[in-house]
């Protein structure tokens, strides 16, 4: 399995994380530590683009629901954009589709955060 590498993007008030690789139990605590690191910055508007995102656990997702109701808590989301088909179907089968918001790609998820 690959390893996942994150490269953070700032584009106005929106940060946006791309992820390649795989996202699992020994990669996400990278990720956790990007995202914490949004928020004790006070950066609570957030899309992770998966477009390069092989492979991402269950555990992982859970993590990110709780991301993305804190980001909620203070004004922003933790938007999902861009899955490949097999991630799409992890994503439906587990219902985390009902929880996160996914948009096809990050262009259109970066502007849902505009008003």
């Amino acid at each position: 399995m690959r390893e996942c590498h994150i490269k953070h993007e700032e584009r106005g008030d929106v940060d946006i994380l791309h992820l390649d690789g795989a996202l699992d139990a020994y990669s996400f605590p990278r990720l956790e530590s990007a995202l914490n690191g949004l928020r004790d910055r006070q950066r609570h508007r957030i899309v992770l683009d998966c477009r390069h995102l092989d492979y991402i656990n269950s555990a992982a997702l859970g993590a990110l629901i709780g991301f993305a109701r804190r980001a909620r808590e203070n004004g922003g989301d933790l938007k999902l954009a861009a899955l490949t088909p097999k991630i799409q179907s992890i994503v439906e089968l587990l219902g985390f589709d009902k929880i996160l918001q996914v948009f096809p790609d990050a262009e259109l998820a970066i502007h849902k955060f505009k008003p």
